[in-house]
């Protein structure tokens, strides 16, 4: 997994933000990720904050649900750290573990920092290497006679705000910026995703090992117009999966 992220994180060290996050999470029933990497691979766990101990400096962490329970067991045992992802508030941060409790929770020292998300912007995925997601739709083009034609193409990179693609220069007449493209369909890992989108920007792509191109091209970046809640929710689990986040915590 060697995915690259240029968003921007902000560190944060301040003792009453951190117990605040972490409160406000568990006041709230906020989905929280548990997370590892293990043999090259993420693996997360869905957890919840249980019990905070402030003057402990400690948080019990809980499975969400039985089939949770091992998983978490497993994340936990032999391991001095692991990592939470809070999706709502896009913060991350790394502590270390203190105990594995009897029932399978697991006590965790409160965080000396934690690293969030500019809520400007979304995470963003760069695509390839085996990990493909592909999308289709019809366009037609900007002439007199409006020739239409579907387009096949595999993602460049992905959010859940909009995604980007890469065009031949003979195919640059059917795409302008400000252009709306509906219906577009979004497959990955099974699933499809109907959305439509505008044309925020369209710029210039040399050949590099990660587009993999053998000649200059276009890409055509999209911003989602009409992306539900579930879907957005899938995309930023999917996201997150496969993002080389580790570094920055």
């Amino acid at each position: 997994m060697n995915q690259v992220t240029k968003n921007l994180l902000r560190k944060n060290f301040n003792e009453w933000a951190i117990f605040s996050i972490i409160n406000n999470t568990k006041i709230n029933d906020k989905n929280v990720l548990g997370w590892k990497i293990i043999a090259g691979q993420k693996v997360t766990v869905e957890v919840i904050f249980h019990i905070i101990r402030k003057f402990r400096g400690e948080v019990i962490v809980r499975a969400n649900g039985p089939k949770n329970k091992e998983l978490l067991g497993n994340l936990a045992t032999g391991s001095q750290k692991i990592n939470f992802y809070l999706p709502e508030d896009m913060v991350l941060f790394q502590t270390e573990v203190k105990q594995i409790e009897p029932n399978g929770d697991v006590r965790v020292k409160l965080p000396k920092l934690f690293a969030q998300v500019d809520r400007r912007r979304d995470f963003r995925l760069f695509l390839g290497e085996g990990l493909k997601v592909q999308i289709d739709f019809q366009k037609f083009d900007h002439s007199q006679q409006q020739y239409q034609q579907k387009f096949n193409k595999d993602l460049f990179d992905i959010s859940a705000g909009g995604s980007a693609f890469i065009i031949s220069r003979s195919e640059k007449a059917f795409f302008r910026v400000n252009d709306l493209i509906k219906d577009i369909n979004i497959r990955i890992e099974g699933r499809e995703i109907k959305v439509n989108a505008v044309i925020m920007n369209i710029l210039d792509v040399e050949p590099n090992k990660q587009n993999q191109l053998n000649y200059k091209g276009k890409k055509v970046c999209l911003r989602f117009l009409n992306l539900d809640a579930t879907n957005k929710k899938f995309l930023e689990d999917f996201i997150f999966r496969y993002m080389d986040i580790d570094v920055v915590i």
